[in-house]
């Protein structure tokens, strides 16, 4: 489930093949899936009309996030948190990548947090020096089938943060 919702692939921004989804957050997804999901809702923001991928982003945001905890004491709106993304030319890549793969899932020893790092990859089919990483926590509060898994927290970590290996 929730393969209809994913974008099969296109160009950056291209929305031919890109279902938004209309009901979010959805219980049937896994954590995999909803990482998968608002990453795909950012790259096409603006489908089905504006900033509605930072309203995805913003349905998937758990009650203990920072965009939650704005929403509620200071009104944040879409809107204003894209604004807030575009000040930084690292987090461009939220809406810029071509395609995003997800290269560690990990799971709290209970299965109700789990820990993800996506790669933003730049250019369509391969790895480039320009490519992000992007840390994902995310909770549930069970395993009943209305629990939903919902993002704590959204680390974007550019390509010059990225860790060098020794040799």
């Amino acid at each position: 489930k929730g393969a209809e919702d994913r974008s099969e692939g296109g160009e950056a921004g291209a929305s031919e093949t890109y279902k938004p989804p209309t009901n979010f957050p959805d219980s049937g997804l896994t954590a995999g899936e909803v990482v998968e999901l608002v990453l795909s809702a950012l790259r096409n923001n603006d489908v089905p009309s504006p900033d509605y991928g930072v309203e995805v982003l913003f349905g998937y945001s758990s009650p203990e996030s920072q965009i939650a905890e704005q929403t509620e004491t200071e009104g944040l709106t879409p809107s204003q948190y894209k604004t807030f993304l575009c000040m930084s030319e690292d987090n461009m890549a939220l809406f810029q990548h071509a395609e995003a793969l997800i290269d560690k899932a990990d799971f709290s020893p209970g299965g109700l947090k789990g820990y993800f790092t996506a790669r933003l990859l730049m250019n369509k089919g391969g790895s480039s020096k320009e490519d992000v990483s992007v840390n994902f926590i995310l909770s549930t509060t069970g395993t009943d089938e209305g629990d939903c898994w919902l993002i704590d927290s959204m680390l974007i970590r550019p390509s010059k943060l990225r860790r060098r290996r020794r040799r």
